[in-house]
């Protein structure tokens, strides 16, 4: 793969180059797939006579080429680039400018067509991070080369065209409109936006700022721009105050596109985001709140990453880590979603998993080149860094910490940064030397974890190093002591304790018994905490009767940290949860800490034996209780997704066939598209011989890219070999017109844990196909088959053996494969431990 820029000629590049600034002209027409671009790139250049200039570029015909006003036929032309010879070049100013024709792309990423089969409408979106902008014109492609764009576009008269600035002209001849944008403010080309469609748009100011949100015609049935509006206006009222600049860049736009890649993208004024934020139905309060924290965190972007931006991608995390704390920071100011930092406690589970394994990284990372930055897209550079700066307000305080961020922006405004940047401004406003604290938090890999301990009547607390490095750190937290009092627990006191070494005392001369100290209460520090093995009998009576919700759901979550660690027996955390777990009042704790993982756990961590038992006791729990008609609209959607997805037997199978039927009814749930095709492929996967005939009429039904892709997925779900076989060869070699996010939805239903014996054959499959499919898939695909189609049935030391085996016989994989890999190794590592455990815990058991 051709397409990458090493951060080595990154750095020699803007050495070269400087004050640059980009005019680009594009002729859109109504069904081609491809377009004309003409664009003018002006540079300063002191590279001097020596050497070669790379111009990062992607196009299907370059048509005519000029520097510096004379046509030039002198350069060499390569799949991702073209090379100027420095002898062509002037010292100073210069002009490149370039007339061509380009594809579009299919890959959701880059130039994204998609034609809407519901009305055969087009739509069209850009999606350049890291390193896709030269797809659409020639750029010098890195984010320390900020410039300024003037976009002229040319294209049919019905369609909208929404670029990071507003018009300053617009002129329509026939059935053609002509428009000129202003020219933009200076950034990274990455954040470069051009939006185009018959969109159907909504409108709405938060002060003087103009706010827009479009989506597809065929979806705004579905749009609550009131909602959404509401969340903007509220977060633009908090960030502007916060960070002391007002939102630089005069307009605001939210875009739903289709085939995202990711969740979101913080284009310049011209934000776009995935469909699934289109909810076509009624959905559960965390899942609206995650939506709304998106908004957010797209928002912070604009001075996080868009006003000062890092100089390269090991510094990613000055991105996505604080537009990632600061997102649920700032709506836990708001009154829409006050409860904001309990859900941040459970997106940190990410980075806890990634920085357990073997491919974590420091959060001040490495990027060699930019496909390594794709690779560090994960729960370290967001998650684990957004922990440690919730730790970091902690420990220097709130208002220093704000302080820190005026200046930083202040500062560096339209500038690149590096760590040492953000370190010295950190320090200057706490007065605290911050660079020891980025030493021990941003410059090394693990977590720790923390564990009561009563002993000889004192009660401290114990902090273990991390697996693979033996770092102990500084932890600044909240610890709280809870007693058991006729059945209630009740606080007794709660103390902020700072963590040093492996023993911290907590109380000198401690008497109590009953009693749970909860460690992390509130979610201060980045650590896994545990629970005294003393305490789990009071919880199987009481844990329901703690008041406070957050610490409920750091009991739960230490429980999970218990089980995933061999801690604490799958079988204990289930009997747990299908008990104290179902008087858990708060639906979003009950799901996400509770129902979730006890589904997790079944899936993954007790022997096969034993999977259905469970299953079938959950199913029950959820039938019987979906049918209490009292019941809130939320609880009964989670009610009916438990449901749905422990439905395995025949009978269990023949009750979902009729609620798909309309035989029988849960109280409060219709029967919508989107649960029709969750029953269809779970029929379809349990080999139901009306399946196939059902799939053809459900489509016929629902004429949308998501009823296509849906049925995709129910088809390719059916336990048959021809089908299997029919689907693995495409996505190998796609059909033309099948997109990434398509395939994806098809790999989504290839495998089922129960068809084990029918897809054992396709394990060499995968280790054959693996590696080609890396070298030349676009990233987006590649991650999705490493990830969907590696052979995951069920935890197998013979698999394990496998994979390292691959690993080590292929020492020049493609990076992101061997990480992917590595994952997928790590993942079963833990898990067959998990087993293993819970076997001779059981065998002993059963010698007893």
């Amino acid at each position: 793969m051709d397409n990458i820029l090493t951060q080595q000629e990154a750095m020699l590049r803007s050495g070269q180059i400087s004050e640059v600034d980009y005019t680009l002209k594009l002729k859109l027409e109504k069904g081609s797939q491809e377009y004309e671009g003409e664009t003018t790139v002006r540079f300063v250049y002191n590279g001097g006579k020596k050497g070669k200039l790379k111009v990062d570029f992607i196009s299907k015909k370059i048509e005519i080429l000029w520097l510096n006003g004379k046509e030039e036929t002198n350069y060499e032309k390569k799949e991702s680039a073209l090379f100027l010879s420095g002898e062509l070049l002037a010292e100073g100013k210069n002009e490149l400018k370039v007339k061509y024709k380009n594809a579009f792309d299919h890959s959701g990423s880059g130039f994204h067509k998609f034609t809407d089969p519901s009305d055969k409408a087009e739509y069209m979106h850009t999606d350049f991070e890291p390193f896709e902008a030269h797809r659409l014109f020639p750029s010098f492609d890195q984010p320390d080369l900020k410039a300024t764009y003037e976009l002229e576009i040319t294209g049919p008269s019905e369609w909208t065209y929404i670029h990071n600035t507003v018009p300053k002209s617009e002129e329509t001849q026939g059935n053609y409109k002509n428009i000129k944008f202003q020219k933009t403010k200076k950034f990274s080309t990455y954040l470069f936006s051009l939006i185009v469609g018959p969109y159907a748009v909504w409108e709405d100011k938060a002060g003087e700022i103009p706010l827009r949100i479009f989506c597809r015609k065929s979806l705004s049935k579905y749009m609550d721009a009131e909602n959404l509006f509401a969340i903007t206006k509220e977060a633009f009222g908090f960030l502007q105050e916060y960070f002391g600049i007002p939102y630089p860049y005069g307009k605001y736009d939210q875009i739903f596109v289709p085939e995202f890649n990711m969740g979101a993208m913080e284009n310049v004024g011209a934000v776009t985001f995935s469909e699934s934020y289109i909810f076509r139905g009624p959905r559960i309060y965390s899942e609206y709140l995650n939506r709304a924290n998106t908004v957010y965190h797209e928002m912070v972007h604009m001075w996080f990453g868009n006003l000062v931006t890092m100089k390269w991608w090991n510094d990613l995390w000055l991105n996505e880590s604080f537009a990632d704390y600061l997102s649920y920071y700032s709506m836990s100011k708001g009154k829409i979603f006050p409860d904001a930092l309990e859900h941040f406690y459970v997106r940190e589970e990410w980075a806890y998993r990634e920085d357990q394994l073997s491919t974590t990284h420091p959060i001040a990372g490495k990027a060699e080149n930019t496909l390594e930055a794709i690779s560090n897209f994960d729960g370290i550079s967001y998650s684990k860094g957004a922990s440690v700066l919730r730790q970091l307000m902690y420990y220097v305080g709130e208002e220093k910490f704000r302080d820190a961020m005026r200046l930083y922006f202040k500062r560096h405004a339209e500038k690149n940064t590096v760590l040492n940047d953000f370190l010295s401004c950190m320090s200057e406003t706490s007065g605290i030397d911050i660079r020891g604290w980025s030493k021990e938090w941003l410059e090394t890999t693990g977590v720790n974890t923390l564990s009561p301990v009563r002993q000889n009547g004192r009660l401290f607390l114990h902090q273990g190093p991390s697996a693979t490095n033996g770092l102990l750190r500084t932890h600044a937290l909240q610890a709280t002591l809870f007693r058991e009092k006729n059945g209630v627990l009740e606080e007794v006191w709660k103390k902020r304790v700072l963590v040093k070494g492996k023993e911290t005392l907590l109380e000198e001369n401690y008497t109590g018994e009953a009693d749970l100290l909860l460690l992390n209460t509130e979610d201060f520090a980045y650590a896994k905490t545990y629970l005294s093995k003393e305490s789990l009998p009071i919880l199987k009576r009481s844990l329901h009767t703690l008041k406070d919700r957050f610490s409920r759901r750091v009991v739960w979550g230490s429980l999970w940290q218990m089980v995933r660690d061999a801690e604490l027996s799958p079988k204990e955390f289930l009997e747990l949860a299908l008990d104290q777990g179902l008087k858990e009042p708060d639906l979003s704790v009950r799901n996400s800490h509770i129902l979730t993982k006890a589904l997790t756990v079944i899936d993954n961590y007790i022997p096969e034996t034993e999977k259905r038992t469970w299953s079938d006791q959950l199913n029950r729990i959820a039938k019987q209780k979906s049918l209490l008609a009292q019941n809130p609209e939320q609880e009964q959607i989670l009610w009916f997704r438990i449901l749905e997805n422990t439905s395995k037997s025949p009978e269990q199978l023949a009750y979902l066939k009729e609620l798909l039927d309309q035989k029988k009814s849960i109280p409060g749930i219709a029967m919508d598209q989107e649960r029709r095709w969750v029953i269809l492929s779970r029929l379809s996967a349990h080999g139901d011989p009306e399946s196939s005939k059902r799939i053809e009429e459900e489509v016929t039904k629902d004429n949308t890219d998501l009823g296509a892709k849906k049925a995709f997925l129910a088809k390719v779900s059916f336990p048959d070999p021809k089908t299997k076989k029919e689907s693995w060869e495409r996505f190998l070699k796609p059909i033309d017109g099948d997109s990434t996010d398509f395939l994806r939805y098809g790999m989504r239903g290839f495998q089922w844990n129960h068809q084990k014996d029918l897809l054992v054959t396709y394990t060499e499959e995968y280790f054959n196909s693996v590696i080609s499919v890396y070298e030349t898939r676009d990233p987006h695909f590649a991650s999705a088959f490493g990830h969907l189609m590696f052979p995951s049935f069920e935890p197998d030391p013979n698999l394990l053996k496998r994979t390292q085996e691959f690993l080590d016989q292929n020492k020049k994989l493609p990076e992101l494969l061997r990480k992917d890999l590595q994952q997928q190794r790590d993942d079963m590592q833990r898990t067959l431990k998990v087993l293993e455990k819970y076997k001779s815990l059981s065998a002993l058991e059963a010698r007893d």
